[in-house]
């Protein structure tokens, strides 16, 4: 038991022994993963009555970024498995959305082109994700220092963490469930 009563691993209650528990201190990450949930349920909610999810409105938006060139870079781009994207590449390219080719020089290479539906897809889904990117900016500040303070907060957060969260997300965690 820790000093306040309360039993290790609870919130408020510490476990290394180096100071007295603080009551009523909710612990960071189960409040973040919660906050996080939510929000993604309503972003994923969102895409959804425009003809999207998250995981369309993510690959979409890293391939217009110019970034990935190849099924491979997109999967790091996207912070998924290699396995994981196949699914939803597979998904989107049934509806029409993209079209993946095969290099010639290597037929491992897939790279992946937006069609013209997938282009309208996209800025259906970016109009959304620019009213919901407002409403959180609303909730977060009106100042433009108020959001900046907090992007550099969940920045340093990120940071701090061991593998610095640059790996692929693992099978199984929100981002990374195939639907």
């Amino acid at each position: 038991m820790q000093p306040s009563g309360q039993p290790d691993g609870e919130p408020g209650g510490t476990n290394d022994g180096t100071g007295p528990s603080r009551p009523g201190l909710l612990p960071v990450v189960p409040t973040m993963w919660q906050s996080v949930q939510r929000v993604m349920r309503a972003f994923d909610a969102l895409l959804s009555e425009h003809g999207g999810s998250w995981q369309v409105w993510h690959i979409l938006l890293a391939l217009h970024q110019g970034t990935p060139a190849t099924q491979r870079e997109l999967a790091y781009a996207v912070g998924i498995r290699e396995a994981t994207l196949t699914h939803h590449l597979r998904g989107m390219e049934n509806r029409g959305l993209v079209v993946r080719t095969r290099e010639e020089s290597n037929r491992r290479v897939q790279r992946i082109e937006v069609t013209d539906a997938g282009e309208r897809l996209y800025q259906e889904l970016k109009s959304a994700a620019i009213g919901f990117d407002r409403t959180l900016r609303n909730a977060i500040g009106k100042e433009e220092a108020d959001v900046g303070a907090f992007l550099d907060t969940i920045g340093r957060v990120a940071e701090s963490v061991p593998d610095r969260g640059h790996g692929p997300v693992p099978e199984g965690w929100p981002g990374n469930r195939p639907k």
